[in-house]
């Protein structure tokens, strides 16, 4: 059962027009698009079936904007990170209440339908699409179930024409991280412990100890990513940048793209994982 509208603003209060949990993705080619780190799994699944059903890459996506609905003293899902506008031009909002006319969109009924099979692990749908809107918004994908629905991660097998992660392997895990350019100390920027906020969070939630979600990265925040790292026998990390890391901590699904300013090379083998390149100036 998809959360409604009103259900999703009690839901997602805290991050209201703030940078809780901030993240930004690449999706169907377009950056920065600005969701909640909490969501970039689910994110990555909904562009997978898009791509896997013939959408196609983006002229633009739309996506965090502090502002209430048009005509309404509500606030809009945008304002909360929780929903994405894909190609508004091709995709546009229809007449009120008029019947949502697919002849008059990019996006087709299956391609929605598809993303709307979409389901996290503890059963929940992951989105809704604007089509049902008493004033039909085809090009609004929206987030529709609980934080802790999201804790539980995406039910791959739900995510219509791509493949399932693999498993993670049997055997131990090794890991060596080096981490430059003010990832601790006196350099770290606002940004950065943003991003690192929202490992911890997703630390947290798998069971470690990382002393907070305070955006500091020290040794209780690494020793808990060198715990959880699906696949990361051999994982070996120097200079890393949060894509990468997300990455690793499998905040990113089958397809995901690392950030646009990623300069990695990225090799994945069934149970190996080497990333190597070097910090850059800046990170989202």
């Amino acid at each position: 059962m998809a959360l409604s509208t009103s259900a999703m603003r009690a839901e997602y209060s805290a991050y209201l027009c703030n940078k809780n949990d901030a993240a930004t993705i690449i999706f169907l080619g377009r950056t920065p698009v600005r969701v909640l780190g909490l969501h970039v799994e689910a994110w990555s699944a909904a562009e997978a079936v898009l791509l896997a059903h013939g959408y196609g890459q983006a002229s633009n996506v739309g996506s965090y904007n502090c502002r209430k609905i048009s005509g309404s003293s509500r606030y809009s899902l945008h304002a909360y990170r929780c929903a994405v506008d894909v190609d508004a031009p091709q995709n546009w909002l229809q007449g009120r209440g008029s019947t949502m006319d697919w002849s008059r969109a990019k996006l087709t009924r299956e391609q929605v339908r598809h993303v709307e099979k979409i389901r996290l692990n503890n059963g929940e749908q992951a989105f809704r699409n604007g089509y049902v809107f008493r004033n039909p918004d085809p090009m609004h994908f929206q987030i529709s179930a609980s934080r802790a629905a999201f804790v539980s991660g995406v039910n791959w097998v739900t995510v219509d024409g791509t493949a399932p992660p693999p498993p993670p392997p049997t055997g131990g895990t090794t890991m060596f991280c080096e981490y430059k350019d003010g990832m601790t100390g006196g350099n770290t920027t606002p940004e950065r412990m943003e991003v690192v906020k929202s490992w911890q969070t997703k630390l947290i939630a798998l069971g470690q100890d990382t002393g907070g979600v305070d955006g500091k990265y020290g040794d209780k925040s690494k020793n808990a990513i060198i715990a959880v790292v699906p696949g990361s026998n051999g994982l070996q990390i120097a200079g890393v940048e949060s894509g990468s890391i997300d990455v690793a901590l499998g905040l990113l699904g089958p397809g995901a793209k690392l950030h646009q300013h990623d300069e990695f090379a990225l090799a994945v083998h069934a149970h190996e994982v080497t990333v190597s390149g070097s910090l850059k100036g800046t990170t989202d």
